[in-house]
Parts: structure tokens; C-alpha cells; sequence
């Protein structure tokens, strides 16, 4: 199926396993670049390899950001100011 996301810029929150993972790496399948996160930086690293042990030609970057504060939120939209999907999968 094709979702017309190349060359879109998504981001996934609470994206290092579980439906989170699977939805991240879907969209890499679909040709978005995706942002991996997850509280820790050792697990958005694990992700994004994962993701990339699965399809090297994979745009996935990983942003470790904590979202129980307002501190980790705006530590994303400082490094990320711009997405075209946003699936918040916090919690």
C-alpha cells in the first residue's frame, strides 16, 4: 500500500518496542523518515538499529526525550521543529 510519505518527516513518541516499534517501522516502509523515541538514549539506539537491521535504506534518527515533563517536550521541538505525522504512542 502506498501512504505517499516519502520524504515525510515523522516522529513516533514511546516508539522503542511494542506497537510504538511496529508503527515506526512501518512508516520507514513507506518511505518517511522516521524519529525513534524513547526515554533512554541506549534504547532509541537499540530501535533505530533494529529498524535498520530490517531495512538498511531506512531514514530513521532517534531523539531520547523523557515527555513526563515539559523539559523533554520542548528537547524535541528544539531538535525537531517540523513533522508531517506525529503519532503520540506515550503512556
Amino acid at each position: 500500500m502506498d501512504l505517499k510519505l516519502t520524504g515525510k518527516i515523522a516522529l513516533v513518541t514511546g516508539s522503542t518496542a511494542g506497537i510504538g516499534f511496529a508503527i515506526a517501522k512501518s512508516l520507514t516502509s513507506e518511505g518517511a523518515h522516521v524519529h525513534v523515541n524513547g526515554r533512554t538514549q541506549e534504547r532509541v539506539d537499540a530501535a533505530v538499529e533494529a529498524i535498520r537491521s530490517h531495512a538498511a535504506a531506512a531514514k530513521v534518527d532517534g531523539i531520547a526525550a523523557d515527555f513526563s515533563g515539559s523539559a523533554g517536550a520542548e528537547a524535541v521541538i528544539a531538535k525537531l521543529p517540523a513533522v508531517d505525522v506525529l503519532v503520540n504512542n506515550v503512556g
